[in-house]
């Protein structure tokens, strides 16, 4: 164990059903589980210097600024000799040079002791190969050594050596690969941000904004109701006649960016399914554009991107639409009577019944949305006041987990392929998406970072029960989704969440929170 691990670099590793994750990690969507939260923030002093007997290790400690740290560390010949002889010793025990049976500590059989002439080793085995185990052993030792004075703040797994490994070797260039003198080099850490508040956070005011109320819950409910009774409907084949709204269609499509003539990536599907009486696609255009289309007939159709599309780089692009009609059916849809309700939804008697469930559903839905809109405004007020510098690999490691998150979103509810999601998974696409997307994504790290210093700030406390309670939900949430976890993991995850939800509970305990009527509405 080379440190401690006050804040993990996998942060928003993977999804969980808590809103204040949620608040935290992804706008407006899925909930996240984070990893390690932030412990404690300590300042990092600009030189620092350890060990400095001869014959031990030295590390200079040098503060870059943005959360960065470079260690200079110097071993001496001694520790290197040290390294030197073990890589002898190992090599003779495993080589089994002709000639020589060495076993350290020595053998049954005579001379089983005597270690090879370390020039039969080297010869042996190679100079290159034999300096490079020696390099690699004297890091072995003096990693540790330097990465504990950093150890309290540490980014696990954000150490890098930044000398080259061959300059390194250099150092093992005496005769038969013996060490000519102190073997000096750097080390770039990154450590957790000194924070300072900007504002009083036990006494913060947000607005927000209703997601719906009455009148829009009941209209909502109504096309869910609608929507459900068409997926009951009996398909026939059209063959005499063209697309009309609300019948289903199997297309391929694809687009172009009307500016630059170049496709646009992540669009292209083949075999596309569209209920057009019920589809909420998030296409504004399309289906207007294809209502008359045979089948076997390819059109255009000019679609302006809209503005909440999940790529950035794609919101408010003028494109244009190549949709070729594979199949078109009408959808007969059946009367909604009695019969069908328990269809229409789970344990339902009656039609009116079903009705009641979905509006419940929906006032439910509307009250989740909310609880999400006040949850995101309180940690974006909260992280408007939290000046601290992001270090750079958590930045990427959540822009990279909000990603794949939003990848996985699109899957499930837009059902797309898995070759359409391995094409927005390329390299290119999940760096277009950091480069795009920086400045949410260093929103949802501020955010972080600031509801863990609150956590520890108020000294706010998670009972054993609750512990235990979060865990078995997050097991149990694996085991329906029939999703492989790692124990320990879980174990951290389940914390992280618990952690969050008290800081949400804590700040609408002491915010002032004004609700406003929906859009539209007087």
């Amino acid at each position: 164990t080379r440190r401690t691990d006050p804040f993990h670099t996998t942060k928003m590793a993977s999804a969980v059903m808590s809103s204040a994750r949620a608040a935290i990690t992804s706008r407006p969507v899925a909930p996240k589980r984070g990893a390690k939260p932030l412990r404690a923030v300590r300042s990092v002093h600009p030189t620092v210097t350890v060990a400095a007997a001869a014959d031990e290790v030295t590390v200079k400690q040098h503060d870059l600024g943005d959360c960065k740290v470079r260690l200079e560390v110097a071993v001496p010949v001694s520790v290197q000799n040290e390294a030197y002889q073990a890589c002898l010793e190992g090599f003779a025990e495993k080589c089994q040079i002709p000639g020589f049976n060495y076993k350290k500590g020595g053998g049954r059989k005579k001379g089983d002791a005597k270690l090879p002439p370390a020039s039969v080793i080297v010869n042996f085995v190679g100079a290159k190969e034999f300096a490079s185990a020696c390099v690699e052993e004297v890091l072995q030792v003096s990693i540790p050594v330097a990465m504990e004075t950093v150890a309290a703040t540490a980014l696990q797994d954000s150490e890098r050596i930044e000398t080259a490994f061959d300059d390194l070797k250099k150092a093992f260039s005496g005769g038969d690969c013996a060490p000519i003198g102190d073997l000096t080099y750097s080390i770039g850490v990154e450590v957790v941000p000194t924070i300072k508040w900007t504002g009083d956070y036990r006494k913060l005011k947000v607005t927000v904004q209703s997601p719906g109320d009455d009148v829009t819950d009941a209209l909502e409910a109504e096309s869910i109701f609608n929507a459900a009774v068409r997926n009951l409907g009996t398909m026939r084949v059209v063959a005499d006649r063209g697309l009309e709204v609300g019948d289903q269609v199997v297309m391929d499509l694809s687009a172009i960016n009307k500016a630059t003539g170049e496709e646009i990536e992540g669009i292209k599907q083949e075999k596309f399914n569209l209920d057009t009486g019920a589809a909420r696609l998030n296409l504004p255009g399309l289906v207007d554009g294809i209502v008359g289309m045979k089948t076997g007939e390819t059109r255009e159709v000019p679609i302006t991107m809209p503005n909440d599309w999940p790529q950035a780089f794609i919101r408010g692009v003028e494109a244009t639409f190549t949709i070729t009609l594979r199949e078109l059916f009408q959808n007969d849809v059946p009367e909604a009577t009695d019969e069908i309700a328990s269809k229409i939804f789970p344990d339902a008697m009656t039609i009116d019944d079903a009705k009641a469930k979905i509006l419940e559903s929906q006032k439910a839905t509307t009250a989740a949305m909310l609880e999400q809109a006040t949850n995101e405004a309180l940690v974006d007020a909260l992280a408007a006041i939290c000046d601290a510098p992001l270090p750079a690999s958590i930045v990427e490691e959540t822009g990279r987990q909000m990603y794949s998150q939003k990848m996985l979103e699109m899957q499930v509810g837009s059902g797309l392929s898995m070759e359409v999601v391995n094409q927005l998974a390329s390299p290119e696409m999940v760096e277009k998406f950091l480069e795009t997307d920086r400045k949410e994504i260093e929103l949802i790290v501020r955010r972080t970072i600031a509801c863990e210093e609150l956590f520890r700030l108020e000294n706010i406390q998670v009972s054993e029960e609750e512990f235990k309670a979060e865990v078995v939900a997050a097991k149990e949430e694996f085991e329906r989704y029939g999703t492989e976890y790692d124990v320990q993991r879980l174990v951290e995850q389940a914390g992280e969440a618990i952690e969050a939800r008290k800081s949400m509970e804590w700040l609408r305990a002491h915010a002032e929170v004004t609700v406003l009527p929906p859009a539209g509405t007087a």
